[in-house]
């Protein structure tokens, strides 16, 4: 079946840079040319929104869920004391997402840790001596709207079980979980405790990392108007913002959550999916392409400019003189993407969300900030790291924050480039 293409994608420059800037983030789980198919879904002129959109994309590889799932598992751990004995359950049917979640759970370092205390079941009905269990998990990769939880924690064979054994210590355990299902689920069982990282609708008109971008509205109303001619499920069919109005937008290697928006997993005749629901996904090792995401580290690199100073490190090398790296390391690539969106106000989770880092990754850059002196004891931007921005400003081109072309995917100043630093071209 020949599929329909409203254009065709036009090979430049510019073009072919932006695919390659969406590649990173990404985590190079897709080859070029099928981000181009993809973009061929698009009117011409909407391209640039199309590719904005994929500019805060999450896609979660196999080792990158393991060390989600590690960070989580000990975090839970702080409400579980040593010796308690867990049972972890995946709800839901055999072979569905929260099922295929247990095979990097059991690989963690957390789950190994504390192996002896835990029993891993797809049934809990068969659960030898459940009276010696103090504490149930129920696991799952992802939660959208949290009605699926809602509907297998409310059967009355599970509140039964839960009563006769008198297990009373209930936790839900997912990678990512919506805050509107997070939510949801503790309007109705406010005695759960849910540990996990919180993602916004994406659409949300103050909380969406998109806003960071100025085309909210605009890259909406393109979702809406292809996302609204594309059949994707059971009755009513059409869902161009998710099952249950989720609004998310992530993928793991196994697969993408109908929360996500339809025009990314969603394909007939005349949609190609860029991450097709059914599609079994290669797993690739976790790479740290995250790098890509901050300011302009690829040139500080390139230049050898040392990323604090703005000044070349000159240093002899056999009868040479060459420059030295120093302080570019994707850690304080990423203390610069930090301060900057501090300065504009941004909270934690767009912060998390724009940079790809879970909350452990951001605890880490915060205290190298606070290290380097440009963070306070409140992890606050101080007096320090506010003058710190204005003279990088003042070395860098000014611009707003992405605004004057959509050349580049990165969020980053554009850096001014001279012939010669420091007397050498």
């Amino acid at each position: 079946m020949e599929i329909v293409k409203r254009h065709t994608f036009s090979y430049s420059e510019k073009s072919v840079r932006q695919v390659e800037n969406l590649l990173p983030r990404l985590k190079h789980c897709v080859l070029p040319t099928k981000i181009i198919r993809w973009l061929e879904n698009f009117d011409e002129d909407e391209v640039d929104l199309a590719i904005d959109l994929l500019s805060v994309y999450e896609y979660i590889p196999f080792n990158e869920l393991m060390f989600r799932l590690n960070d989580l598992l000990y975090e839970l751990y702080k409400s579980i004391p040593k010796g308690d004995k867990i049972i972890i359950f995946p709800y839901g049917k055999v072979g569905k997402s929260g099922t295929l979640v247990t095979y990097p759970l059991k690989n963690t370092n957390a789950f190994k840790k504390r192996e002896n205390d835990i029993l891993l079941t797809h049934d809990y009905k068969y659960v030898t001596d459940p009276g010696s269990y103090n504490h149930i998990v129920f696991l799952d990769d992802f939660i959208g709207s949290g009605k699926t939880f809602y509907k297998e924690f409310s059967k009355p064979d599970i509140q039964q079980w839960l009563t006769d054994n008198n297990i009373e210590n209930i936790y839900i355990l997912s990678s990512i979980i919506m805050v509107e299902g997070k939510k949801y689920i503790l309007d109705r069982f406010p005695q759960i405790i849910i540990i996990s990282e919180e993602r916004n609708k994406i659409f949300d008109p103050t909380l969406s990392p998109l806003n960071i971008l100025g085309n909210l509205s605009d890259i909406e109303k393109t979702t809406l108007k292809h996302g609204k001619n594309l059949k994707v499920g059971p009755y009513p069919y059409i869902f161009p913002y998710g099952f249950d109005n989720s609004q998310s937008l992530i993928s793991y290697f196994h697969c993408t959550p109908n929360n996500t928006l339809s025009i990314i997993w969603g394909g007939n005749r005349n949609w190609t999916p860029l991450f097709p629901r059914m599609a079994n996904i290669r797993m690739r090792e976790a790479r740290e392409f995250k790098q890509n995401i901050a300011f302009y580290i690829g040139i500080c690199n390139r230049l050898k400019i040392d990323l604090y100073s703005g000044k070349s490190i000159i240093e002899k090398k056999d009868d040479k003189f060459v420059r030295k790296i120093k302080y570019n390391s994707k850690l304080n690539h990423s203390v610069i993407a930090l301060l900057t969106l501090k300065n504009k106000g941004y909270d934690n989770i767009i912060i998390c969300h724009l940079l790809g880092l879970t909350r452990l990754e951001l605890k880490k850059v915060y205290i190298e900030s606070k290290k380097l002196g440009f963070i306070n004891t409140h992890y606050d931007l101080n007096t320090k790291g506010i003058q710190f921005l204005k003279e990088l400003k003042i070395k860098t081109q000014k611009e707003n924050f992405r605004k004057e072309t959509k050349e580049n995917l990165e969020v980053k100043d554009v850096l001014y480039l001279p012939t010669m630093f420091n007397g050498l071209t």
